[in-house]
């Protein structure tokens, strides 16, 4: 965290519980504004600015498309229902991309006049020198093989067991690689999958890593392989590496950052026989210095910066 940005404990362990402290610190800081991301926590900030009174600007941000995102457990339908509502009680919302405000309209067409889409603010000079670090892993120092890179959480939705049976099909037509960073609760299972398909020596999972930058800039082809996203920042993070890019054709996101495959291979979702083609395509490709430009000019920190700003009407 840099320095001079407080960091205050709410000292809860759900976000739900959290309404008191969330007002009580707003009748005592009096921000200018009040940011929130995520759904359950956007309806509590909604919340919290009405009881709290002032001039405090609330502004949520949804990450995700609602609509196309799984109700499974009965306080995420709970607030799925209430969204509606509560998010009306906010000063303005933000979608992460088109595809996340249109599902939003449809949940709430009284929002659509304050609907604004911003990209989220994920490549800075930061990002860009990390990118250049070096790798120790063997294979990105012998580079005698092209290597495939994942970096998603190991969830069902990010599709990583359908891109490891994809990736078992590539090796029955090009010799490669495979590198998954992430962890999750299909960690397991995945690897089972890995070991039943005969992949062990060509599949390297290595769970959470410190800077997946350093990853993306050196890997021949990325792949996100997701059911749905909202706005996905790996995709973004890639393209500013000019990695050659294969995504599912989810909701939302993909298809707007790749510019409908300008920059990128679509294919359709869970289809693993398209996914292993996209592959094979892209590991012909060299590396994509349009994206590459198109990336960093348009999810700049800076640019996404000023229109965070200019959302609460203040000045950048």
């Amino acid at each position: 965290m840099p320095q001079g940005v407080s960091v205050l404990d709410l000292q809860s362990r759900r976000t739900s519980l959290t309404l008191l402290h969330v007002v009580r610190y707003l009748k005592h800081a009096r921000p200018a504004a009040l940011y929130s991301t995520i759904m359950n926590a956007n309806i509590v900030a909604a919340l919290a600015g009405v009881i709290a009174g002032g001039d405090t600007k609330t502004i949520i941000r949804e990450s995700n498309a609602p609509l196309s995102s799984p109700k499974n457990s009965l306080s995420r339908w709970t607030t799925f229902r209430l969204a509606p509502y509560l998010y009306r009680l906010s000063d303005g919302v933000i979608a992460v991309s088109r595809g996340v405000a249109e599902e939003l309209r449809v949940m709430a067409p009284r929002l659509t006049d304050r609907i604004r889409v911003i990209s989220t603010p994920v490549i800075s000079d930061d990002v860009v020198a990390q990118g250049l670090e070096r790798v120790e892993h063997p294979w990105f120092l012998e580079r005698d093989k092209p290597i495939i890179l994942s970096a998603a959480r190991l969830e069902p939705h990010k599709g990583v067991l359908s891109l490891v049976r994809a990736f078992a099909k590539v090796r029955t037509k090009r010799d490669a690689l495979l590198v998954l960073l992430g962890e999750g609760t299909l960690q397991e299972r995945i690897a089972d999958e890995v070991q039943a398909l005969g992949l062990t020596d060509h599949v390297a999972m290595l769970g959470f890593v410190k800077n997946p930058y350093a990853y993306m800039s050196k890997a021949d082809v990325f792949v996100l392989a997701s059911e749905f996203e909202g706005l996905p920042n790996v995709l973004i993070q890639a393209m500013a590496f000019g990695t050659p890019i294969v995504a599912t054709d989810c909701k939302s996101g993909p298809a707007e950052i790749l510019e409908g495959g300008r920059f990128g291979t679509l294919v359709p979702v869970k289809d693993e026989e398209a996914l292993a083609r996209g592959v094979l395509h892209a590991l012909t490709l060299p590396r994509q210095l349009e994206a590459m430009a198109h990336a960093r000019a348009t999810y700049g920190a800076q640019r996404a910066v000023d229109e965070y700003l200019a959302m609460a009407g203040l000045c950048a």
